[in-house]
C-alpha cells in the first residue's frame, strides 16, 4: 500500500493541520481555522481506523470490491484510482466502533470544513468550534495511546484551556491569543543569533519612557482615558501598556477602571471589562490593576 496511506502519514498530516488551525484561530481567521481543524480531525480519524484495520478506510462504490482487496494488501492499483472515505464517514465508522460518541458540534465543524455549513457573520460560530476540535483530538489521541503534549507541542497549554469546560469562552480566547502572540514573536527570531530576542526585549521604546514619566490623558468619544505603562506582557515579557476608562467623577474625584492592555512588541492585546477580568484571572493571579494617580486637569489631553 502507498506510503501516503500509512498510519505515520495520516498522523503527521493531522498534526500539521492541527497546528495550522491553532495559528489561524489565534489570527482570528475563523473560517480558515474551521478548514484546518476539519482536515486535522479527518486525518487523525483515518489514522485511528488504519491502526485498527486498513480495510476500514475503504470507500465502496457501485459494489466494486477492488478497494477492499487493495487495502487488504492483495491487489495493486494506480494511486490515482485509490479512494478513501471522507471525514464524515470516518467519524461515523469510529462511532460505530465506540471510539467517538455523538457530538453535534463536531458534526457542525466537519460540515463547515466541507462547505456544507458556513460560519455566522464575523466567524463567531467557527470561533466556538475550538472546544469540540480540541476535545475530539484529545479523544482520538487517547485511543491511540499518544501523549497530547507530543502532538500539540507548543500549543499544549492553549489546548488545555480550550478543552476545559470550566473555563469561560472569554478566558479561553485570551489564553489562545497569548499563546499565538508568544509563538508569533518567537518565530521572528528563528535562525538569528542567540541573544537577539533578549536584546529586542530590552530595547527602550520612546513611548514607554514617556508614559512612565507621565501617563497620557486622552479622550475618545468624550470619555477620558489614561494610558500608562503596565508591567510585562504575558506573551513576550516585553513592556506593555494599560488604558483606564473614566467611569465616575464626583466633586473633582475621578474613578477609572482598566479597559485595555496592549503590547507593541508582539501585538498581544485585551479590550473591555470581560477580557480584562480574564487577564487578571489567567495572568495576574487575582492581582487587581490600579490606575495611576493622575490629576486630570494637569495631564495632556487630546481629542
Amino acid at each position: 500500500m502507498d506510503g501516503s496511506l500509512s498510519f505515520e502519514s495520516f498522523f503527521a498530516g493531522a498534526k500539521k493541520a492541527a497546528h495550522r488551525g491553532m495559528v489561524e484561530h489565534g489570527r482570528r481567521e475563523y473560517d480558515d481555522f474551521a478548514l484546518f481543524a476539519g482536515v486535522a480531525i479527518e486525518k487523525l480519524a483515518k489514522a485511528v481506523l488504519i491502526s485498527r484495520n486498513p480495510a476500514y478506510l475503504v470507500e465502496m462504490r457501485n459494489g466494486n470490491s477492488d478497494m477492499l482487496l487493495y487495502f487488504g494488501g492483495d491487489l495493486q492499483m494506480d494511486m490515482k484510482n485509490v479512494r478513501t472515505i471522507g471525514g464524515k464517514d470516518a467519524i461515523a465508522r469510529l462511532r460505530r466502533l465506540g471510539v467517538l460518541q455523538t457530538d453535534p458540534d463536531l458534526d457542525t465543524l466537519i460540515e463547515m470544513r466541507n462547505g456544507a455549513a458556513h460560519a455566522s457573520i464575523g466567524g463567531g460560530e467557527a470561533k466556538g468550534m475550538i472546544s469540540p476540535f480540541a476535545r475530539t483530538i484529545e479523544e482520538l489521541l487517547d485511543h491511540l495511546g499518544q501523549e497530547p503534549g507530543n502532538f500539540w507541542e507548543r500549543w499544549a497549554t492553549a489546548v488545555v484551556a480550550a478543552v476545559g469546560w470550566h473555563v469561560d469562552q472569554v478566558s479561553r480566547d485570551i489564553q489562545l491569543r497569548i499563546e499565538h502572540s508568544r509563538h508569533a514573536f518567537d518565530d521572528r527570531f528563528i535562525g538569528l543569533p542567540e541573544g537577539v530576542k533578549q536584546e529586542a526585549l530590552k530595547s527602550q521604546n520612546p513611548l514607554t519612557e514617556s508614559l512612565r514619566a507621565h501617563p497620557l490623558v486622552t479622550k475618545r468619544s468624550d470619555v477620558s482615558y489614561i494610558t500608562t505603562t503596565g508591567g510585562h506582557c504575558p506573551a513576550c515579557t516585553g513592556p506593555a501598556f494599560l488604558a483606564f476608562e473614566l467611569i465616575h467623577r464626583i466633586e473633582g474625584k475621578a474613578t477609572y477602571v482598566s479597559d485595555a492592555f496592549f503590547c507593541f512588541i508582539c501585538n498581544f492585546h485585551a479590550q473591555g471589562p470581560e477580557e480584562m477580568a480574564a487577564m487578571r484571572n489567567l495572568v495576574f493571579s487575582g492581582v487587581t490593576l490600579k490606575p495611576p494617580a493622575v490629576d486630570e486637569e494637569d495631564g495632556p489631553e487630546t481629542d
